[in-house]
């Protein structure tokens, strides 16, 4: 334990070296580049560092990815991003873990400084994004910390039968909140199925603005007999899927306890071990009137906005 303290705060160094120099910069935007359909900003407002993607046409403003705390780069500040560290309910101490979706990296990044003995494996299909995570969020890549440019379910088809990850998590959205459908089908999550670990977890983040919460649910469900929910109040609704039995709201929130106390989180995983919910406490989200996502019936009206 000693080792491990010693060697996160070194990390928690290193990390706010690479990020020292952003603490000169004024307020405002400071750096703005096209990608796709979007400028990729970064925003500085006191000690905040906001990766935001505006869109190219209305330059509308209102999807910050990714965001970051200058004196205290290791916090989790989206309750989202918070919400995703319950998947250490099911595997306190993974060794390896895949991510969809880099971002800004605060994700990867915190994963990385709290587990030293875990591999991070990641993919964006991003290079820009990529590039401004080192530059303006801090991050560093290593042999335990990966990124590859690469849709998310093509990496994991090219990775061998026998690689197993205890935690995969998806996390990747477009401007307007909607995940990519090769990403949200039953064959994908199947996929994820067989590059699980015997303990292994799923999560995926996924937007409830975007009208098919149900659908996203019942795809997952339809390949992992035990779903939990929960909705933050970002508006995010996280879903975790895995094959063990139920567990109940009081041993979430006393596993959760557990792990608050012992890895000293700077942020309330109690809290959000709280908002999680089994499905039968969620009959709002009427399953029975919705269809499984499935590669070959992509609904008509998924992608129902200008930018597609």
């Amino acid at each position: 334990m000693n080792n491990q303290k010693d060697w996160q705060t070194k990390n928690l160094e290193a990390i706010r070296q690479r990020i020292s120099w952003l603490h000169e910069q004024p307020d405002g935007v400071i750096f703005s580049q096209p990608s796709g359909i979007h400028f990729l900003t970064i925003k500085k407002v006191q000690f905040i560092i906001q990766l935001v993607l505006v869109e190219q046409v209305t330059l509308k403003m209102n999807w910050v990815q990714s965001i970051l705390n200058l004196n205290n780069p290791t916090y989790l500040i989206f309750p989202y991003t918070q919400a995703m560290m319950l998947a250490l309910l099911w595997n306190s101490q993974p060794q390896k873990i895949y991510i969809a979706g880099f971002g800004g990296g605060s994700i990867p990044q915190f994963l990385h400084h709290y587990f030293p003995d875990a591999t991070i494996e990641c993919t964006e299909v991003d290079a820009n994004i990529l590039s401004i995570a080192k530059k303006f969020f801090g991050v560093e890549l290593n042999e335990r910390l990966k990124v590859k440019v690469q849709d998310g379910r093509e990496y994991l088809e090219q990775q061998n039968q026998q690689t197993k990850y205890d935690i995969i998590m998806i996390d990747v959205a477009f401007g307007n909140g909607y995940m990519s459908y090769n990403l949200a089908t039953k064959e994908f999550y199947e996929l994820c199925d067989r590059h699980l670990s015997e303990s292994g977890v799923i999560v995926v983040n996924t937007l409830k603005s975007n009208g098919f919460e149900a659908e996203y649910v019942k795809t997952i469900q339809s390949v992992f007999p035990s779903i939990y929910i929960c909705h933050t109040s970002g508006k995010n609704t996280i879903i975790f899927g895995t094959r063990d039995g139920f567990m109940t709201q009081a041993e979430i929130r006393e596993k959760a306890k557990i792990l608050q106390n012992y890895y000293q989180f700077s942020f309330p995983l109690v809290d959000r071990a709280n908002e999680i919910k089994i499905l039968e406490e969620l009959p709002s989200l009427n399953l029975e009137k919705v269809s499984i996502f499935q590669d070959n019936t992509s609904p008509g009206n998924y992608f129902d906005s200008w930018l597609f």
